[in-house]
């Protein structure tokens, strides 16, 4: 017999790559975010509507019974402040508290509309800012001056403090030693005073009260022009 030889050819196996570990992408990073939602946190947005409840209106009003206050008539009788509610358009009217009555008294109310609550809301922060504006313009403007400054920062503050004189304001000139600067000795703090007075008084102002402080300590000088 003959005996076939059969050749095998053995294939080679085959290792299959383990995959590459995935990548987690981020648009942003996570504390990126906690601190966008920190920062969101803080900022406070007030609506119309938020402004509107804070009116003392329809069942805010710790009463049973009111007296309804009607532009070009007399108060009305004592009634049930339920009755109004219902009687009202709740869609576009309040019922607004007038007074602040004392125990046993009984409210003044009115009868208004979305839209005059919006009118009162934006005369209320007109007065406010207006106030604001003329509390800031009362305030004097501070200048800060080192007695070691040299001689062109110096010629700067006195220009800044003749420009705020002459809009009618009242200047602060506040005087005192720099950290980490060089200390001025005492003639030289005694020639920045006496500058600084020739200064005010070439520009037609004058101190309204005697310095406060000491030299080559902390000390201000309060100016304004003569006559205002």
């Amino acid at each position: 017999m003959r005996q076939s030889l059969v050749l095998r050819i053995s294939r080679p196996l085959l290792r299959t790559a383990a995959p590459a570990p995935s990548r987690r992408c981020f648009t942003t990073t996570p504390r990126l975010v906690i601190d966008q939602r920190r920062v969101a946190g803080k900022i406070q947005i007030k609506t119309i509507d938020d402004k509107i409840a804070e009116f003392p209106l329809n069942e805010k009003i710790a009463a049973l019974k009111v007296r309804v206050k009607t532009p070009g008539a007399p108060l009305s009788e004592p009634q049930w402040l339920d009755q109004l509610l219902d009687s009202i358009d709740r869609s576009n009217q309040y019922v607004l508290q007038m007074n602040k009555p004392d125990d046993g008294q009984i409210p003044i109310v009115q009868v208004v509309s979305r839209m005059e609550l919006i009118q009162k809301i934006n005369r209320q922060e007109d007065q406010k800012r207006n106030q604001q504006r003329l509390e800031k313009d009362k305030r004097p403007k501070q200048l800060e001056l080192n007695w070691a400054i040299s001689a062109n920062d110096l010629q700067l503050k006195m220009k800044q403090m003749q420009e705020f004189l002459k809009k009618g304001k009242k200047v602060e000139l506040l005087l005192a030693n720099k950290r980490r600067q060089r200390k001025a000795s005492q003639e030289e703090a005694q020639a920045l005073l006496k500058a600084v007075r020739e200064k005010i008084d070439e520009v037609g102002a004058a101190e309204t009260v005697p310095m406060e402080g000491a030299i080559l300590k902390q000390a201000i000088l309060t100016v304004k022009m003569r006559g205002t």
